[in-house]
């Protein structure tokens, strides 16, 4: 027995201690804040359940009252069976192990799949270092499925590519089947099909071209086996047609090409808007430095560029630059690679004190995690839990003075699934599900945004919706930049200053009174209404 625990390697108790750290940083940032979607999905879930049919008609809004399509009915079924049988604290739970897991695999997949010799080092440096640049999108989020699915879909191209074996393709179909029914995201599997795809019949004629003698690129997938390849993303389309809505589902998604939500909802800023998430952009720039260094390593001794590799670095870091939601796909998209090179290249280097050196590590990741799970406040009530940010005491006024449910009310685009699952009585303006969808001749979200501008003619545009309530943040908080960052990008406070011109119209209207205020939420009643 003595001899075992003598003989067993550093490596083998490091990984086990690593996924702990991983999983308990999971759950403190779980249970540190309130995706604003919960309610939404925890209600949809609902409905989806007593109806025994998923959704059709848009019960919630006011304002948007058209069909609707939940992309994600299952997944939210299930979550509020989930919540409704074993409590938050278990689906927090559940959520974090689903990362976990997709991390395993990924660790997994790097050694079974590498050429050279991995370094674990980097390998756990980058998944840490990613996954806590991908925190500020993780937590209860259905959008985390596409971290596994995504990944399976990497995975399966890749041992078709690598063997032509047209049996790892059966896979494809009741994987989208699955994806589907649980979130939109399988048409991101769809984007990476179709660009290996076109990628290998690009290689066919690349081949046969004079380019092909000064840039070597690695050989792609014969003209049969594109073709079986081509056959199986048909049949996995054909696959996803198997949903409540079938080609709805698709004229839903198809909204998606309306892009004002990239520029006015939070999440979906580019890379380019302040606050800069430094963490994400030095890992971004991590992975175009190795695209550098190995593009030009390469050419320079003549070697074949891995073509598909590069397509996946390049692409989604511009996803993930157009749009910080979208970093965490970069992440499990590109680690591979990004382990591959830092491997090579940090294998040249020897290190002194190896030993000495992975007892620290191993220390530190022991005393972390310790720390993380101390002040990892467990909770099975989510909405109660988090008062300080959404409106959990101006509800109860609502609530006990019913008399206001009767007018139609403005509410702050992030508290509308807090509402939908709070305040099920009172149907709302708008919230998370529909930001693309047409309405009022543009996108719902930018007619959310008209009502803050200054140009608007907040008096009639109230009235247009006929508007005597209005639920939003106790005060608008102003951007603070650093001093450093004021001079390197040339930030003026001036253009950190929030611009609320809906508060200034209400605060100053003799029309409009305040009848509930604390540090989180106001409510404005228009009094006069004649």
């Amino acid at each position: 027995m003595l001899e075992k625990i003598k003989n067993l390697k550093f490596v083998n108790i490091f990984w086990p201690i690593f996924y702990l750290l991983i999983f308990i940083i999971l759950l403190k940032n779980s249970f540190s804040y309130l995706d604003p979607d919960l309610g939404w999905h925890l209600k949809a879930g609902e409905e989806a359940f007593l109806n025994k049919a998923a959704p059709t008609t848009n019960l919630y809004n006011y304002t948007y009252t058209g069909n609707w399509v939940n992309h994600e009915w299952f997944s939210d079924v299930v979550l509020f069976r989930l919540y409704e049988t074993v409590g938050y604290e278990w689906i927090v739970i559940l959520f974090a192990l689903l990362i976990v897991m997709a991390l395993v695999i990924l660790n997994v997949f790097i050694y079974k799949n590498a050429q050279t010799k991995i370094l674990w080092p980097i390998l756990a440096g980058l998944q840490l270092f990613g996954l806590m640049a991908s925190l500020p999108h993780l937590g209860v989020r259905m959008q985390e499925l596409a971290w596994l699915f995504v990944l399976f879909t990497l995975i399966i191209i890749h041992y078709y590519h690598k063997t032509e074996n047209w049996r790892y393709l059966l896979f494809l179909p009741p994987l989208f089947l699955a994806w589907a029914n649980l979130h939109g995201s399988f048409l991101i599997g769809f984007f990476l099909l179709g660009s290996f795809w076109g990628l290998q019949i690009f290689l066919q004629f690349y081949f046969k071209s004079r380019l092909a003698q000064k840039v070597i690129l690695k050989r792609g997938l014969s003209w049969s086996a594109i073709k079986i390849f081509g056959l199986f993303i048909v049949l996995a389309w054909v696959a996803t047609l198997i949903n409540p809505y079938h080609l709805g589902l698709y004229e839903f998604l198809s909204g998606y090409r309306n892009l004002a939500y990239l520029s006015l909802i939070k999440e979906w800023l580019p890379q380019s808007n302040f606050p800069f998430h430094y963490d994400q952009l030095i890992y971004l720039a991590l992975g175009i430095i190795a695209v550098i260094f190995y593009s030009l390593d390469r050419l320079r001794a003549t070697k074949a560029l891995d073509a598909w590799s590069l397509f996946l670095v390049i692409v989604f870091f511009f996803f993930a630059f157009k749009s910080r939601r979208h970093f965490p796909l970069f992440f499990i998209t590109t680690l591979p690679f990004l382990v591959y090179f830092n491997s090579a290249f940090f294998a040249k280097i020897k290190i002194a004190y190896q030993r000495l050196l992975f007892a620290l590590v191993f220390f530190c990741l022991l005393l972390v995690s310790t720390e993380q799970l101390i002040i990892t406040k467990f909770n099975n009530s989510p909405f109660q839990s988090c008062c300080h940010k959404y409106p959990c005491a101006a509800v109860e006024f609502l609530k006990d003075n019913q008399h206001y449910l009767e007018y139609n009310i403005f509410n702050s685009y992030i508290w509308g699934g807090y509402l939908i699952w709070n305040l099920p009585e009172k149907k709302i303006f708008i919230d998370g599900r529909l930001p693309q969808v047409n309405f009022a001749g543009q996108s719902f979200v930018e007619e959310y945004s008209d009502f803050f501008k200054s140009e608007t003619n907040h008096e009639e545009k109230l009235a247009s919706y006929d508007i005597r309530l209005v639920l939003m943040e106790a005060k608008d908080v102003d951007l603070v930049a650093r001093k450093w960052e004021k001079f390197f990008f040339h930030i003026k406070d001036e253009d950190l200053k929030a611009h609320n011109s809906l508060r200034d119209y209400l605060e100053n209207s003799s029309s409009w009174k305040i009848i509930y205020e604390d540090s989180t939420a106001k409510i404005y009643f228009l009094e006069n209404d004649d």
